[in-house]
């Protein structure tokens, strides 16, 4: 059951086919939430995923039910959102986490490829959140997770698409952030290093394949890493992810970070950075407070 100091019941996820989004919907099931564990194609390639949690639900009688819902559709953010409130009479958590990953230069990319990459990772997120923002705005409460990575914040010198959208989507879920505390919605974002998932195997290849491997031709040599005495190489484990998304939907509504940094790989400096990027975000806000600087930009009479 949940635990008293939990706020939250109702939570749906979003991409739960695999990965982060799967062991989320579990683990916030196995601890006595209600999960919504979605997920897209259903009924064709991803019928085996959905039957999967399904049957694991079955077996240890947990609230979770798996919901068909297209991040990318209107039509189908709105009925599963639609299905979900009518079932629970409310929607106390969103957690954005369906995405896909990318690799090439970003020149070998075909502009259908990265306005698809960008509805998914970015603007699919912002459409699920606007469907379930007029249900938190009547409760006054609510909390929406969207799952970034820190290469949406900080590029150790390479970059690509995958990082342009997870950019864009900072700064969604940002101004979000700052809209709807008003309504007493919190909106927090956590940020994944890297994770041992089948992101890689699934990621969406450059179609411009001539261009890639010119890129690859072209790539400075490598200088040689030096070794550490840590001992034994060990891979992250991505249930850290799913126990950081419990934490946060456990903490108090108005207490909890905008930005939370998770995992040992490709995350060295990154909360630190937050932390100098939150200061300075603060100062500015109080700057932009002086009289001389309160100007409105109007176009000149005709």
């Amino acid at each position: 059951m949940l635990a008293s100091n939990a706020v939250a019941r109702t939570v749906v996820v979003t991409g739960c086919s695999s990965g982060f989004g799967e062991l989320i919907a579990r683990t916030l099931a196995a601890s006595g939430y209600r999960v919504f564990a979605t997920m897209r194609d259903m009924q064709s390639r991803n019928a085996p995923a959905a039957q999967a949690l399904r049957d694991w639900a079955t077996q240890r009688a947990a609230l979770l039910e798996v919901l068909e819902l297209d991040v990318t559709s209107d039509t189908s953010v709105e009925r599963a959102i639609n299905d979900v409130v009518s079932r629970a009479s409310g929607i106390d958590v969103l957690v954005n986490n369906a995405g896909i990953a990318a690799t090439g230069p970003l020149e070998a990319f075909s502009m259908a490829q990265v306005e698809t990459l960008f509805g998914l990772n970015a603007f699919g997120p912002l459409r699920a959140s606007n469907a379930v923002l007029p249900t938190m705005r009547a409760q006054g409460s609510g909390l929406i997770v969207f799952v970034t990575s820190t290469l949406g914040r900080v590029l150790p010198r390479r970059g690509g698409l995958y990082a342009s959208t997870k950019w864009a989507l900072e700064g969604l879920a940002e101004s979000l952030h700052y809209e709807v505390a008003r309504f007493g919605i919190d909106v927090a974002i956590l940020e994944p290093g890297s994770f041992p998932t089948q992101a890689v195997a699934k990621a969406t290849r450059a179609e411009r394949q001539e261009v890639v491997q010119a890129y690859a031709v072209a790539a400075p040599p490598q200088a040689p890493t030096q070794p550490t005495s840590r001992g034994p190489h060990e891979l992250p484990h991505p249930q850290e992810v799913a126990d950081a998304i419990k934490q946060l939907i456990e903490m108090s509504a108005g207490e909890r970070p905008l930005r939370t940094v998770v995992g040992p790989v490709f995350t060295e400096g990154v909360a630190e950075y937050n932390s100098s990027y939150q200061r300075v975000r603060d100062h500015l806000a109080e700057v932009l407070r002086r009289p001389d600087q309160a100007i409105t930009w109007t176009r000149p009479n005709s």
